[in-house]
């Protein structure tokens, strides 16, 4: 297979995004330096030979990255691609993933990026409702899935940011907004770590299942959490990482990997099904403290009751915002200062960013 053709323009950009400097020349080639390597790169695709020293010039780089020559090259020729890495480590030898786990990978990735592509269209929701708009789905069918690089099992996905009319407009539009894929890509990584909070806050014992609400804002959802569990592998029990790779053609963010555990995928799959359970019970009962009151004259107030929730299928331990009226509101806030307990039932419901429960005739009582 005849590798792709490299521009020297291209090539000296992506060096000098990577922190190479120009030394001069040399027989008519430009010498660039780094770290005491040093590259010839003809300045035009003139000469027989001007291949070979382009070719060598990605052979030197992929060892210098310890990357494959297929990955820089990708990287040189494409300039406005971000990249996704997830990075899994399965019990198998490296390079190998079991048929399963890849499979339920590979929906992952899309779901997290169907999901991420949805909170920046929609806005934020704590579960997901109706088939994904034309415009994700555009989205999501110009994303590539590259092939597996060294390093136990990791999926590249390829994410074009903006076509070169875009990004030569935007060169001259400080106003211009980023990208689309960009963007999704932003909301996705701001999810990643409130999702990397919110387990931490769980297995630390200072939260419970219901910290996915306390998130919803900066993108977690029951199916964000859902797809993000699937890369813990077919029994969800294997750790997982997630990078990024910013397109040296727009302003990079800075972004560090992040990393989760076993644990943590477990986390995230159970929070994702109690909520998804609780968005189908109907009717229940919180039993438990007032933890926090919530009146901003838009709308009805709201009380926060964190104990014992009691559905119809089970019993857990969490918080609900509980809507009520003026009079019940007076009445929690006294309830909440003199530190008693308090009951209330009625009925589930799933608003875009929590999940409330509205009070039957009883309104709320002290158990």
């Amino acid at each position: 297979m005849s590798r792709p053709t490299i521009d020297p323009d291209s090539l000296m950009g992506y060096l000098a995004s990577r922190g190479w400097q120009r030394q001069g020349t040399w027989r008519g080639a430009e010498v660039w330096s780094a770290t005491g390597a040093r590259l010839l790169i003809p300045p035009q695709r003139i000469y027989p030979d001007d291949d070979e020293l382009l070719h060598e010039a990605v052979v030197k780089l992929a060892a210098l990255e310890e990357r494959s020559e297929e990955d820089v090259r990708l990287d040189i020729t494409e300039p406005l691609v971000d990249t996704l890495d997830i990075r899994t480590l399965p019990a198998t030898p490296s390079g190998t993933i079991p048929l399963l786990s890849g499979a339920k990978a590979v929906d992952s990735i899309v779901e997290i990026l169907d999901t991420s592509a949805r909170t920046f269209e929609e806005g934020a929701r704590l579960i997901f409702s109706g088939r994904r708009s034309s415009g994700v789905q555009e989205f999501l069918s110009q994303v590539r899935l590259g092939v597996s690089k060294p390093g136990s099992y990791i999926f590249t996905a390829r994410i074009p940011v903006a076509t070169s009319s875009h990004h030569q407009a935007s060169l001259f539009d400080d106003e211009e907004p980023a990208p689309l894929g960009r963007q999704v890509l932003e909301t996705l990584e701001r999810a990643l770590r409130a999702a990397h909070t919110a387990c931490d806050r769980v297995i630390r014992g200072t939260a419970t299942f219901d910290v996915i609400e306390d998130y919803v804002e900066d993108g977690l959802s029951a199916d964000f959490c859902e797809a993000l569990s699937g890369l813990a592998g077919q029994g969800t029990d294997r750790p997982f990482d997630v990078s990024f790779g910013w397109a040296r053609g727009l302003a990079a963010p800075s972004s560090e990997t992040i990393r989760f555990s076993a644990t943590m995928a477990s986390v995230l799959g159970q929070a994702a099904k109690q909520l998804r359970e609780l968005a189908r019970v109907g009717h229940a009962t919180i039993t438990g403290m007032i933890e926090d009151l919530h009146d901003d004259g838009v709308g009805s107030p709201r009380i926060k009751i964190r104990g014992e929730l009691q559905t119809s299928a089970d019993t857990v331990t969490r918080a609900v915002w509980v809507v009520v009226d003026n009079v019940t509101y007076g009445q929690a806030g006294d309830l909440h200062y003199r530190r008693l307990p308090v009951q209330v039932s009625g009925d589930l419901v799933m608003t875009g960013t929590r999940l409330e429960l509205r009070p039957d005739s009883e309104g709320l009582r002290t158990p």
